[in-house]
């Protein structure tokens, strides 16, 4: 399973609907979430991935597309150590 389909996995499990999780799709406009939903996310996709994600330094999340590619770069670059 490669990260983007992890992180739509994380997002089913916090409940939200996999066929509507495109990368292009905004989190706020296009899925309804707020920013206390947004931390719900955030703290999954860091205890699924054992990384830490600082929203602020990642200029924030707008799209599932940013979500994807913060937890990439995280473990790429491995910065994500746990905090």
């Amino acid at each position: 399973m490669d990260v983007r389909e992890q992180v739509v996995a994380v997002m089913r499990g916090v409940g939200f609907d996999g066929d509507e999780l495109e990368d292009g799709r905004r989190l706020a406009e296009d899925l309804d979430i707020d920013s206390t939903e947004l931390v719900e996310i955030v703290v999954a996709l860091e205890q699924r991935f054992g990384i830490g994600i600082d929203a602020d330094a990642e200029g924030g999340f707008t799209t599932v597309g940013d979500l994807v590619a913060c937890v990439g770069r995280l473990l790429s670059v491995g910065t994500g150590a746990r905090r």
